[in-house]
């Protein structure tokens, strides 16, 4: 047992206390603390050049404390949530200071993040992927793969709960994770100016048609029977591990008057209200002029370069994941869209495929966690643009690229979209100029 005071909030959804204030442990990091607390804590991990504890006591909480609201937070730690235990408020405070200090510590830049993106704080979710086992259904405890069993979680689209309720009825042998999503419809979409939505495949959404409701089982081939009844169960799509599905095969979302569709096998911004939030940012950030063209790498189905398409002469989006492109495809024929094409292939290879890719008036690059490769940093050096809207799930990474891409390129803006409160994750829009 320790007693430490702690400072400031690390990613990871720890604090950490150093120098006198950590006593002999030199540097701890600690997990339930939040910045400015006297607490005891037990050491779970101990290092050359830090430790690891967890609260066992708050001797003197932050003003931003407050008692978390789910039952399986803590105690019963399902591993879904880290910062229940303080305020919404207190929570974006302490992101940014996150990625304050990692743009300085890292970057060798000092920047003041712009006002943050955020929306409600529970019911956000319109995906969760389940994990099955023999005790029940749920999540996984944090750093365990032992599944904690519950009925709905706090953070979950309505409709997925409900869903939950549905697979927890239904065979669930062989089934070792249950991934759904609920599509989203506006209540009075508009289609913007320049879309046509009349010869679209399947067209109707917009008036009334249900948005869809998904499920990939993992661990399960093909099953008919299974299928007809997930689909009596009101699933319009079920994927088995193998590929196959039955039903439609997506989920449908309404993306600022634009349809949206998306497969199980795909990535999307789950917080899809945010996300029409981050969308309407990136288009104000980017300040793509009438006419302009635009490169999206990393493009998934064009979740950020369809909504740019009324304005923009061509789009080009870059995606190596098949299902993305395939949903993307489908998006443009939905929408009528025109002046954009999709390319299956990496950004790193994306130079030598005679594409004529390396003049662009913006580029938007939404890079996986891990960053930009070595390759893939030195492809956006040499591009001929005058903007770029770097999107990162991870700042550590962004402020190293960025210090990577300051040899051409300047910070113009940083700005938090918190698309997953109570968690410690962290989405960054920044805007780099060329200098």
């Amino acid at each position: 047992m320790i007693r430490v005071r702690t400072e400031s909030p690390v990613y990871g959804g720890f604090t950490i206390a150093r120098g006198d204030a950590a006593g002999d442990e030199g540097v701890v990091f600690v997990k339930g603390a939040l910045p400015g607390e006297m607490v005891d804590a037990v050491v779970s991990e101990k290092k050359r050049d830090y430790s690891v504890a967890t609260v066992s006591e708050v001797l003197e909480p932050s003003e931003l404390r407050v008692e978390p609201f789910c039952p399986h937070f803590g105690v019963f730690d399902c591993g879904g949530c880290h910062l229940q235990h303080a305020s919404y408020a207190g929570q974006v405070i302490m992101k940014n200071a996150i990625i304050k200090d990692s743009f300085k510590r890292i970057g060798g830049i000092e920047i003041e993040p712009a006002p943050p993106v955020t929306g409600p704080d529970t019911h956000y979710r319109h995906r969760a992927q389940f994990k099955v086992a023999s005790g029940g259904i749920g999540f996984f405890r944090e750093g365990s793969r032992d599944v904690v069993p519950i009925d709905e979680c706090p953070l979950l689209a309505p409709g997925i709960n409900e869903a939950l309720q549905k697979i927890r009825r239904m065979p669930l042998e062989g089934v070792k994770e249950a991934h759904v999503t609920l599509g989203y419809k506006a209540e009075k979409p508009a289609g913007p100016e320049g879309s046509d939505f009349s010869g679209a495949p399947e067209a109707g959404l917009f008036e009334g048609e249900p948005s869809g409701l998904s499920v990939l089982l993992k661990g399960r081939g093909f099953d008919e029977v299974l299928s007809r009844e997930y689909a009596d169960a009101g699933f319009d799509t079920v994927f088995f591990d193998d590929g196959s599905h039955s039903g439609r095969g997506f989920v449908s979302f309404d993306l600022g008057g634009f349809r949206y569709s998306v497969s199980p096998l795909s990535f999307f911004q789950s917080n899809w209200s945010l996300n029409l939030k981050a969308v309407e940012a990136v288009k104000e950030m980017l300040g793509l002029s009438s006419g302009g063209t635009l490169l999206d790498i990393y493009a998934g189905g064009g979740n950020f370069s369809i909504p740019m398409s009324p304005s923009a002469k061509r789009i080009t989006c870059v995606e190596e994941n098949g299902p993305s492109v395939k949903d993307g495809i489908r998006n443009l024929e939905l929408n009528g869209i025109k002046n954009m094409k999709f390319i299956r292939t990496s950004f790193e290879k994306l130079q030598g495929k005679g594409q004529g890719a390396n003049a662009f008036d913006a580029v938007i690059v939404d890079p996986p966690r891990p960053g930009l490769s070595r390759e893939a940093a030195k492809n956006l050096l040499q591009l001929q643009t005058e903007k770029i809207l770097y999107i990162s799930c991870n700042p550590a990474t962004l402020a190293r690229d960025v210090k990577k891409l300051s040899e051409r390129f300047r910070v113009e803006s940083v700005r938090l979209v918190d698309f997953f409160p109570h968690t410690y994750h962290i989405e960054v829009l920044c805007l780099l100029a060329r200098s």
